[in-house]
């Protein structure tokens, strides 16, 4: 069976990328496969601390927090469902936090192997109308998708979604959600 993990990085609960990662695990759920979800929000995890130049021998200074436990979470998910806002240009502070600090352990033994070949979706919302304002997170996502050897399997933006929850009047944005979610599944299957 299949897991996958939906990190949400708003702060806001039964938002527009909270909602949207509902319907993603629904569909893979749907599909077989295990869903489980982490409100980044509700962890303490610190910003990335001075590191070592060598990217190999790369420590975290601060592995006393809670992210050891989220990584292993991660870890331990086929399919990752990226979900957050765009906050001036870029992620929510929550999800840099969390992408930066995997910067320590994704070359190390006995953690790099465990990142290779994950699968990984994207969801994000944001106020703007113009479509492509969500590019603030695809665009690097699918590079950080790259740099961890995994798969993209898809991603779905939402537009002019300034009010929370306004993503539940989407109809469209919510099937898109849900049919990626299964979809993602079995392509992970065929793997």
């Amino acid at each position: 069976m299949r897991k996958v993990l939906a990190l949400i990085g708003s702060p806001r609960k039964q938002a527009n990328t909270d909602i949207m990662a509902d319907e993603v695990l629904r569909g893979a759920q749907e599909a077989g496969a295990e869903a489980s979800k982490i409100y980044l929000d509700d962890w303490r995890v610190r910003a990335i601390g001075e590191v070592a130049d060598n990217r190999r021998k790369r420590d975290d200074p601060r592995s006393d927090d809670d992210f050891p436990m989220l990584l292993e979470q991660f870890l331990n998910a086929d399919i990752v469902v990226w979900s957050t806002p765009v906050y001036w240009q870029g992620p929510s502070a929550q999800m840099k936090c969390f992408l930066d600090r995997m910067s320590s352990y994704f070359r190390r033994s006995p953690y790099a192997e465990r990142f290779d070949g994950k699968g990984h979706i994207i969801l994000c919302a944001f106020g703007r109308k113009e479509p492509e304002h969500g590019r603030w997170i695809t665009a690097p996502m699918k590079l950080n998708v790259e740099i961890l050897r995994g798969r993209y399997l898809g991603e779905v933006c939402a537009a002019e979604t300034y009010e929370k929850g306004a993503v539940s009047d989407m109809p469209d944005v919510l099937r898109a959600c849900y049919d990626l979610g299964r979809r993602a599944v079995g392509e992970m299957r065929e793997i």
